[in-house]
């Protein structure tokens, strides 16, 4: 009976970590464009970030990615497993603060083309579980803007 429980226990373990899968991306990819936004100003990165949780009848948290910062010790790019239990951490508020902490990283606070969508899926789990995505993408601009240029 004892070893029943602790099998219990175990599997029930592991299909949290495999459903959690990779529960949290964030990156900065820092490269020359071609593209310029703003009347010519070229952007110095892009960043995107995505967070998961999984929510059990589409309202009792199961797990959740955690948001990069500082704090979870983030470099300049986490494809990680780091997941908290029982929370719900994929938010836009989560995402705009891996933004802030990516802001942070590059030395700039101006940003363009901001796009943030959230997606709930469900089917593939039969309506007993619920994935819900934070996606949240930008470009950094540089961290001082061009000077005005002249009227003619």
């Amino acid at each position: 009976m004892k070893m029943l429980t602790s099998a219990k226990a175990t599997f029930i373990a592991l299909a949290a970590l495999a459903l959690a899968g990779c529960s949290s991306y964030s990156e900065i990819a820092r490269w020359n464009s071609a593209v310029k936004v703003n009347d010519g100003e070229t952007p110095m990165a892009t960043f995107l970030t995505q967070n998961f949780s999984y929510q059990l009848l589409w309202c009792i948290p199961i797990c959740s990615g955690v948001p990069w910062s500082k704090e979870q010790g983030g470099g300049d790019c986490m494809d990680d497993y780091r997941v908290r239990f029982f929370t719900d951490l994929a938010t836009v508020d989560g995402n705009l603060k891996s933004l802030n902490y990516a802001l942070d990283r590059v030395g700039s606070r101006r940003i363009a083309h901001v796009i943030t969508s959230q997606d709930d899926s469900s089917a593939w789990s039969l309506f007993l579980l619920n994935r819900h995505e934070v996606r949240t993408s930008c470009l950094i601009l540089p961290p001082n803007p061009p000077a005005a240029k002249a009227k003619q």
